[in-house]
């Protein structure tokens, strides 16, 4: 029986693992699957070890803050390792607890399919020395994120985003029936994480507050992950929806959305939007100049697009009032936008990527575990 490892740190990780977990499941019945994760990895059949999408964080200090956790959760897997002795190893992003993973993987023998590899395009280039020495498949999902892993010497295929794998059909007129068919649906995404809610929930709230004196029959709907306690997102003039984010997405008219993969599945359905974030001000002070220095853009969709399609508000600058502005801004912009946000759908690829990666994931198990690494 073919047995793999996956480790997945959070609820994105979490949801495209288990979809690669199918996929596997799929191409080989009878293999066993362990690993971390969430609910969308246990409901796929994963034998989960240690739940981690509980206290995902994003930023030094914040990972700082966790080190008990990790430290607990590193020594659990180098014993499943051990004990276990899986014929592949899958890395789900994550690279502050993976990468240094991956070394203790490879030291077994056990060859590392790094799935959904780091932004190294973005920050610590130096990464990819540790990469071309412990991974021996990198999978990556954007287009232009595999010449820059090839001409690196790294093993590395481009199978597509998984989020075309994941994307649900969606009744748009009957969502927004459920909120009286508005003649604008404002939709407010703060994110999966608690802290990250706590810190950005407030700001949208009062941008809302601010639209709506623009625009006096909009509707405003936040987006709740099931690990988010629906008091937080209590406010006068502001409904709630669970579980139900890509509906949402889908169905709004403009979006304030927190930076990360849901840019990208925001962007998939073509819903304008205006991104923002907010990092522990000491991470912010500390590598936010060294994020500027690579890149001029942050948010996913505008880094695929290869040019800023949608406005980007970080810290400071993400306050009610720019939100509320630049969201207006969009809004007057939709056909203009969407059509930018097409494009980025095209970059993302086609769907399967799900099962290409199960595919390159196989091989590995079957044939590079015998190989002499680097040959």
């Amino acid at each position: 029986m073919t047995t793999i490892l996956l480790v997945a740190g959070e609820t994105s990780g979490d949801l495209h693992g288990s979809n690669l977990a199918r996929a596997l499941r799929e191409l080989e019945p009878g293999i066993r699957l362990i690993g971390t994760g969430g609910s969308h990895l246990r409901e796929a059949g994963v034998e989960l070890i240690h739940d981690t999408t509980e206290h995902a964080t994003v930023g030094f200090f914040e990972v700082l803050a966790n080190l008990g956790r990790y430290a607990a959760l590193y020594r659990k897997l180098q014993s499943v390792l051990k004990r276990e002795k899986p014929d592949a190893a899958v890395l789900i992003d994550s690279p502050d607890f993976n990468l240094p993973f991956a070394a203790r993987v490879a030291d077994h023998g056990i060859p590392v399919v790094y799935y959904i590899g780091p932004q190294l395009w973005a920050w610590r280039k130096g990464r990819i020395k540790t990469v071309k020495k412990v991974v021996r498949k990198m999978l990556v999902i954007l287009d232009f994120e595999e010449p820059m892993y090839r001409e690196a010497g790294v093993d590395v295929a481009f199978v597509g985003h998984p989020l075309l794998d994941a994307e649900r059909k969606v009744d748009r007129a009957a969502f927004r029936r459920e909120f009286g068919s508005p003649e604008v649906l404002v939709g407010l995404l703060p994110g999966s994480r608690r802290k990250q809610f706590r810190w950005l929930f407030p700001r949208m709230r009062d941008a809302a507050e601010r639209m709506r004196k623009e625009i006096p029959g909009a509707r405003f709907v936040t987006a709740l992950a099931p690990a988010i306690d629906p008091a937080l997102a209590t406010a006068p003039g502001i409904e709630t929806v669970v579980d139900r984010t890509p509906e949402l997405m889908a169905s709004a008219d403009v979006l304030l959305v927190a930076s990360g993969t849901a840019t990208l599945e925001a962007a998939m359905y073509g819903t304008p939007m205006v991104v923002t974030y907010r990092l522990n001000p000491l991470t912010a002070y500390a590598f936010g100049p060294l994020v500027w220095l690579n890149t001029k853009d942050f948010a996913l969709v505008n880094i695929v697009a290869g040019k800023r399609v949608v406005p980007e508000l970080y810290q400071r600058k993400g306050s009610p009032e720019n939100l509320a502005r630049e969201a207006l801004d969009v809004l007057r912009r939709a056909a203009e936008v969407r059509k930018d946000l097409g494009e980025v759908r095209r970059r993302m690829g086609s769907p399967g990527a799900s099962r290409r990666a199960a595919e390159e994931v196989l091989k590995a198990a079957r044939s590079l575990r015998t190989k002499p690494f680097g040959s």
